[in-house]
């Protein structure tokens, strides 16, 4: 019973936005839960709708949109570990630090497409990893997430 709860008290922070970006970052997140023996909690902020966001481009997704995305995700990962799926709505930015708080995550785990590419890391990667009250680990679109799981092979 004493190692459920610790396990359960052991939590792994997944920021989901239903982008390309969600594959790697969610990837690397489950590999570290099961490495770390934590459950994986995936998280998925609506913005606050604002008017013409789609017209201009910004992230404006419904909260129906973001529960199926986190069912999309957590059915991907085919029970390889414990996962919780949470939905809220406001600033992605202070939910996730609020939400990795709440929790006390061991880190907090998000998807950038600007890494590697010279640009910039996303604003939710950049506001998080400034602010945050675990470690982030900020996981870039273009580049293969490694198996954590295997060994590293010799020189």
């Amino acid at each position: 019973m004493a190692a459920e709860d610790d396990r359960a008290s052991r939590v792994v922070v997944c920021a989901v936005d239903g982008s390309i970006v969600d594959g790697n970052a969610v990837e690397v997140a489950a590999q570290l839960a099961v490495l770390s023996e934590a459950r994986l909690a995936l998280l998925a902020v609506a913005p606050v709708p604002l008017a013409g966001a789609r017209e201009w481009g910004l992230p404006a997704w419904t909260l129906e949109e973001a529960r199926r995305a986190l069912e999309l995700t957590a059915e991907a990962l085919d029970g390889r570990v414990e996962v919780d799926c949470y939905l809220e709505a406001g600033n992605p930015v202070r939910r996730l630090i609020e939400f990795a708080a709440r929790k006390r995550a061991l880190l907090l785990v998000v998807g950038t497409s600007g890494l590697v590419s010279n640009r910039p890391a996303s604003i939710v990667a950049s506001g998080v990893s400034r602010s945050a009250p675990c470690p982030v680990v900020v996981v870039p679109e273009e580049i293969a997430p490694p198996d954590l799981a295997s060994p590293p092979t010799g020189r």
